[in-house]
Parts: C-alpha cells; sequence; structure tokens
C-alpha cells in the first residue's frame, strides 16, 4: 500500500485502472493472510464447543482442498478448555496438512468426536483407493511427532488400525 502511495502519479487512465487493479488484488490477499492467520490463532466457536469449531476448521478444508472431508459430530459436548480445544484443533489441522501432502490421491477423510464421561476421543478415517498411499501416512516422520503431541500436551493417547483401504486413527485424552 505504501509503494502505491508513493509511485507517480501514472501518465493514463488506462495505465491507472491495472494499477488500481493489482493495488485492489494485493489487498485482498493480504486481507485474506491475516484472516487466516486470525482463524489459526482464535479459530471460530472456540468459546462455544469443540464440535462446533471442528465442524468450522472441517468446512474450511473442505472448501480450500482436494480432500472429501465428512464428519460425525455431537451436537452436546461436555466442558473443555478453550486451550484444549485450540490444541486438538491445531493436532487436527496438521493431520490434514499431512494427509495432503502425504498421499498422492484425493482421500475420504471421516472425523468422528466422541465423548464417555472422562474419555474424549477423535476418530480420523482416512479411506482411499491405494493402499500404498495410507502406508507413506503411517511411515511419515510428522505422524509419529504428531503422535507424541498429543501424548505430551493432552497427556492422552494416540494409536491407528488399518483395515484395507481405511487407516483410521484415535486420539484420546
Amino acid at each position: 500500500m505504501r509503494r502505491h502511495l508513493e509511485s507517480p502519479v501514472p501518465s493514463s487512465t488506462e495505465t491507472q485502472h491495472k494499477l488500481d487493479k493489482r493495488y485492489l488484488e494485493s489487498i485482498e490477499k493480504f486481507h485474506d493472510s491475516l484472516k487466516e492467520l486470525s482463524d489459526y490463532l482464535y479459530p471460530a466457536y472456540i468459546d462455544e464447543s469443540l464440535p462446533l469449531a471442528i465442524q468450522h476448521l472441517l468446512d474450511t478444508w473442505k472448501n480450500r482442498s482436494s480432500l472429501n472431508v465428512e464428519y460425525e459430530l455431537p451436537t452436546e459436548w461436555g466442558d473443555e478448555t478453550c486451550e484444549r480445544i485450540h490444541l486438538v484443533l491445531m493436532l487436527l489441522e496438521e493431520f490434514l496438512r499431512i494427509l495432503v501432502s502425504e498421499v498422492t490421491n484425493n482421500p475420504t477423510v471421516c472425523v468422528k468426536l466422541k465423548q464417555e464421561k472422562t474419555l474424549s476421543e477423535l476418530i480420523i478415517e482416512v479411506t482411499n483407493s491405494k493402499e500404498s498411499d495410507l502406508t507413506d501416512i503411517k511411515t511419515s516422520d510428522d505422524i509419529f511427532h504428531l503422535s507424541r503431541t498429543v501424548e505430551i500436551l493432552l497427556f492422552g493417547k494416540c494409536y491407528r488400525h488399518r483395515r484395507h483401504q481405511t487407516e483410521t486413527w484415535y486420539l484420546r485424552w
């Protein structure tokens, strides 16, 4: 914006129109980047409930990637601290980021959230037409570090189960 204001005034209206268009595109790109950063730092619905926050995150992923995302989320959810909700959302976001970078085909991802008394569970099912793509996920260093993060920061457990073309990840806390 500063460079635009400091630049000399163009001689023709056509040049001015091109500059204005480029300037507007730059501002929109900057605004989108700020919005993404804001959503990452303070996700939508974080104050209300974990299921709503996860639903918003997954809807965002549906719109911006080639993933086929489905979810089964409860309408009622017990009290959860904002810090814990934020951590779960960050872990889910990171898992989806790793998934998109590791799997070449467009997998189907189904996210389920369950809560029983003192146990909360996030289940991520990844179904792909090629089993070999799923092998890349389980051997990924990033996934190993992500599961260790669950264990350390959420004081929980992370494990996986594989059946045919479906890899299921369980995050329990």
